[in-house]
């Protein structure tokens, strides 16, 4: 079954490449100096061990990150004294601003909220669409008494800065608004202070993690429509919770939203990046002829392995086109997900973290893995009904992204 899949799953990673970046979602991140700009990015995005940030060195120009997924992105991490005039491009460009505010500095980062507070004002200006994140970054230096305190009053005082900015003094800049009037400066004001995502993170935990996936799910158009596919999963094979993972920077993409917290999103995550950190001993066993007595033989790389490595297949050979039919297609327009290969083994796993409580995973594409949590009970009772739904998941989800 899950060769057959395999050919109908998604394939992000074979879409057409361009030269250009403007199918790119492009984030702008900004913040103080040394506040962990640089951290928040390489750490998740380019998988930069935790133990290297201290030797990172100051952002001195604009340096640009792209980062492929379910939503192609382009990340500018930008120096301390960087100014929207520099920008390369009309603001219009960018969907989400990320601002990194660092916890530990309590006794400048009134300044760092007075400079977020005149670049977003200026921002959503120019583009009210616009999302805004502030990571209130580097939690792990405080107590959790102390953590907490900063936190809430980091968010009171951006509050308070929005509402007494000085609006009138941005009029010759903006003639369109009228921002001599009093409502339309509320209603600013109202709209920036809902606006604002604010996330505490830590590059030593999943914090960080968390909050990229606050950025990212608000930049992805179809996200209602893959959660309202994520929830019938979930209920049809009567699961607790699932999530659609990006596998290499372990953020959640999508969940069902049914009953979840932070401590289970935590618990999924660190059980998504502890096995992929052992994924790299898995090997595909490709099959040969044995040229004595014709029999299949096991083999990965060419050399012979005893062990019993498990590939999901179906036993019937599905997947391979045995009747023919794929030449009447030959007319038809290519898609990205014809570029993938049928004989492609994704990845599963399963682990019992309590006697009552399993953790299954299955890899969709090589950026994407759907993980899902549910009792012992009906995992070994209903396992076969489980993974028939899951190839009308694969398929639901990849028909969504070829309209998007």
């Amino acid at each position: 079954m899950a060769r057959n899949v395999s050919q109908a799953a998604m394939g992000e990673s074979s879409r057409p490449k361009r030269d250009d970046d403007s199918h790119r979602q492009k984030i702008l991140v900004l913040g103080w100096r040394k506040a962990g700009k640089t951290s928040c990015i390489k750490t998740v995005f380019q998988q930069i061990p935790t133990k290297e940030v201290p030797f990172f060195g100051v952002t001195q120009k604009v340096e640009k990150i792209n980062y492929d997924s379910i939503v192609p992105i382009q990340i500018w991490d930008t120096p301390s004294n960087f100014e929207l005039d520099q920008l390369e491009v009309p603001i219009s460009t960018f969907s989400t601003v990320v601002y990194v505010l660092d916890m530990q500095q309590d006794d400048s980062y009134h300044d760092s909220i007075l400079r977020f507070v005149h670049l977003m004002i200026r921002l959503h200006l120019s583009n009210p669409s616009i999302k805004f994140h502030m990571f209130i970054h580097k939690s792990e230096v405080l107590s959790e008494d102390y953590r907490g305190e900063n936190y809430a009053e980091i968010q009171r005082t951006t509050s308070e800065e929005i509402e007494d900015f000085p609006y009138k003094s941005l009029a010759s800049q903006y003639p369109n608004i009228d921002l001599e009037d009093q409502q339309t400066v509320s209603i600013i004001i109202n709209n920036l202070i809902s606006d604002v995502r604010y996330s505490m993170t830590s590059v030593h935990d999943v914090t960080l993690r968390d909050a990229w996936s606050r950025v990212l799910q608000g930049g992805m158009e179809m996200l209602p429509a893959v959660e309202s596919l994520l929830l019938d999963f979930t209920s049809h094979s009567s699961a607790d919770n699932t999530f659609l993972f990006d596998i290499n920077s372990g953020v959640v993409l999508a969940t069902d939203n049914r009953h979840r917290t932070d401590d289970l999103s935590e618990q999924v995550t660190e059980y998504l990046s502890s096995f992929l950190a052992f994924r790299d001993l898995y090997k595909h066993i490709k099959k040969r002829k044995s040229p004595s007595n014709g029999e299949a033989v096991a083999e990965t790389n060419g050399d012979k392995q005893n062990g019993d490595i498990r590939e999901e297949n179906n036993g019937n050979g599905e997947g391979q086109n045995e009747d023919g039919d794929g030449d009447d297609d030959e007319d038809e327009p290519r898609n990205w997900w014809d570029e993938e290969d049928p004989d492609e083994p994704w990845m599963t796993q399963s682990t019992r973290l309590m006697p009552n409580t399993t953790l299954a995973l299955w890899q969709f594409t090589p950026h994407l893995a759907l993980v899902v949590l549910l009792r012992t009970e009906t995992w070994q009772a209903r396992r076969g009904t489980i993974e028939y739904n899951l190839t009308f998941l694969r398929q639901g989800v990849r028909e969504i992204l070829s309209v998007v």
